[in-house]
């Protein structure tokens, strides 16, 4: 799947000057059409907003005990290869990362700041009893930086323009002649849903029961295991 989290311009439109988050902050026009500035969302408001304040009210009615968010950011990026946590979710959130790093997949922990509003692990953390956390993984496609934009680079990841920033020190993830292929990427989010579903188990299974899981993809599967997302998939 590779796609933006904007929504289309056909279904919503102008885009404002200044968009004008249900907080008072203020964003860039186009922003208002980014879901994850519009947390928790209007109910009455534009089609985003209203997606928005759909999940929200969908985690609150049936009282969704963890939400993950799952991104792709530019390679260039300084919050990559990164879990954000809202403060509700740093202890289980630093479990996970304990986890990951033993997985072998390299993750840094952010926490969620308090000061910027709309995005899913501050609005959902804050309005819901959820424990949100959301993933970042270095996709090249995702960036400003990279050559031709195509099948072969989202798949791959491979580009010689971000072999030469990573040379000039200018990426904030590990990056080689072998690129940021999609296995990787997906290997890695899906290592930490496992993880932070095992943490949430550990921390909260006596009170609101264990996350059973069976069938996933590990990092380890995707990366060394000689297995690809398309077996999955087919």
């Amino acid at each position: 799947m590779f796609g933006s989290r904007a929504s289309n311009p056909i279904d919503q439109w102008p885009d404002p000057d200044v968009y004008t988050h249900s907080s008072g902050q203020t964003l860039s026009g186009s922003e208002m059409r980014n879901i994850n500035r519009t947390y928790p969302g209007v109910k009455d408001g534009t089609l985003t907003e209203q997606i928005s304040y759909a999940i929200t009210n969908m985690i609150n009615t049936l009282d969704i005990d963890m939400e993950m968010d799952l991104h792709e950011a530019s390679p260039e990026y300084p919050t990559v290869n990164a879990t954000v946590a809202h403060e509700r979710a740093t202890a289980m959130a630093s479990m996970g990362v304990l986890e990951l790093q033993m997985a072998g997949v390299n993750m840094s922990l952010e926490p969620s700041p308090v000061t910027l509003r709309g995005l899913t692990h501050r609005e959902l953390g804050d309005h819901t009893n959820t424990l949100a956390l959301l993933m970042e993984t270095g996709n090249p496609s995702q960036g400003r930086l990279h050559g031709k934009t195509g099948e072969d680079l989202i798949i791959t990841g491979k580009d010689k323009y971000y072999l030469k920033a990573h040379e000039l020190g200018y990426l904030y993830i590990p990056y080689d002649e072998n690129g940021a292929p999609l296995d990787m990427r997906v290997g890695r989010h899906l290592q930490g849903c496992i993880e932070y579903m095992k943490a949430f188990s550990d921390m909260y299974g006596a009170e609101k029961g264990e996350i059973i899981m069976t069938g996933i993809p590990t990092y380890e599967d995707l990366t060394t295991g000689g297995h690809t997302i398309g077996e999955y998939l087919n």
